[in-house]
């Protein structure tokens, strides 16, 4: 799971960091850092899909190659991407993963900057995987680089190899991140785990628009074992699930049927959905998913849901997040009501002053308000507080 960020020079981010990085927890400094389960809020235009835009394209850039990732969908090419195109983009991420070979916690930090030529191509300028490891002697922790290239070449931790003693690397192609290739190779685990976790985040769109036809029309006929980012394939999930344990695909469809108001009335349920998918059904199979997720990222999952099936959809995430220990669920809202379970620390708090050209963002946790904190240890929960505008107020300046 994530446990903080800095983006640097990309997008609306000219130096914008949320939650805590391997220096602060080195350094024991106190900050709230990201929760299993983190709600963006903020008025229309300070930066949150631009937030959640800016973890797809990092999540691109480490699963196929920067120039592809820079074109992907509707991007514009990297160098319109960034606000300075003689400086490179720097992303900084800090993680807390379960190691593959111990099943204990572990802290990673993955640096990684991106820079475009003269004619605006995007390569990887340099990256760096920092662990955190704890000191016997001392009994805190310390950084140790087992990773870090510039311009393609550099050094890592070899497997197997005594502590501190690292190989010289060097890759060919400029568009290609180290930690693609070393991500995928079993004895790197500490670059296996960083790619296992960055790969695996789901950007859940099912309240974008109408999904996509073609699945929805037989076109694409087939079990898939996941749903897509729309939830398009919903019948071809439900083929799956079927197909694969027809047991556990009926107390599975029962258990979502029983949460959702107004359904566990409905017979022949998957033909039903095959005709009109239901959107609170269609995230409620995603947090029932098997093979969870190591962080689900949603934009305004309450949009166009009344307020019984927000109570469901907060209770069924909250489940998630308790559930998976290793995993996340960050969420942009604009609804109070899928509030009210949260705690202070886990609001993150996105304004922007347009100040400048740009405009200027700013994320500040709700936990660091020692008034916010005072009205919430009193009782009141976080969609009054936010209603209350104690959260996003606009300035009297």
């Amino acid at each position: 799971m994530l446990l903080g960020c800095e983006f640097i020079n990309f997008d609306v981010f000219d130096n914008d960091k949320i939650g805590i990085l391997i220096e602060d927890s080195a350094s024991g400094a106190k900050g709230c850092r990201l929760r299993n389960m983190t709600a963006l809020i903020g008025r229309n235009n300070t930066g949150k899909s631009c937030f959640i835009n800016t973890f797809e394209f990092i999540k691109d850039c480490v699963t196929t190659n920067v120039a592809q990732a820079s074109i992907e969908g509707t991007r514009p090419g990297f160098a319109n991407m960034v606000e300075d195109r003689t400086k490179p983009a720097v992303f900084r991420m800090f993680f807390k993963v379960r190691d593959r070979a111990t099943f204990k916690s572990k802290y990673l930090q993955y640096e990684l900057k991106v820079s475009c030529d003269p004619y605006g191509r995007p390569f990887v300028e340099s990256e760096k995987v920092i662990r955190s490891d704890k000191s016997e002697e001392e009994g805190k922790y310390i950084p140790v680089t087992v990773m870090e290239t510039a311009r393609g070449k550099g050094r890592i931790a070899y497997p197997k190899a005594p502590a501190g003693v690292m190989g010289d690397i060097e890759l060919e192609d400029e568009h290609l991140t180290a930690l693609c290739i070393y991500g995928k190779l079993s004895g790197y685990t500490d670059m296996c785990d960083l790619y296992r976790e960055i790969s695996g985040w789901f950007f859940c769109k099912f309240s974008a628009g109408d999904p996509d036809t073609d699945y929805l029309t037989g076109k694409a006929p087939g079990g898939h074992k996941h749903l897509n980012k729309t939830g398009s394939n919903v019948r071809n999930v439900l083929e799956y699930l079927k197909a694969e344990n027809e047991e556990i695909y009926l107390a599975t469809i029962e258990k979502i049927k029983e949460k959702i108001p107004n359904m566990k009335k409905r017979k022949n349920l998957p033909m039903e959905l095959a005709d009109s998918p239901d959107r609170l059904f269609l995230y409620l199979l995603l947090l029932n998913d098997k093979s969870p997720r190591s962080t689900i990222f949603m934009e305004t999952p309450d949009k166009d849901l009344y307020h019984d099936m927000v109570d469901v959809l907060a209770d069924e995430m909250r489940e998630y997040s308790i559930n998976n220990r290793y995993s996340q669920i960050i969420f942009s809202t604009h609804n109070p009501y899928i509030m009210e379970d949260l705690a202070p620390s886990e609001v993150w708090v996105f304004k922007r002053s347009f100040d400048t050209e740009e405009g200027d963002v700013e994320i500040t946790c709700a936990g660091a308000d020692p008034l916010v904190e005072e009205l919430f240890r009193q009782g009141v929960g976080m969609g009054a507080i936010w209603y209350g505008g104690h959260l996003d107020e606009e300035s009297e300046e």
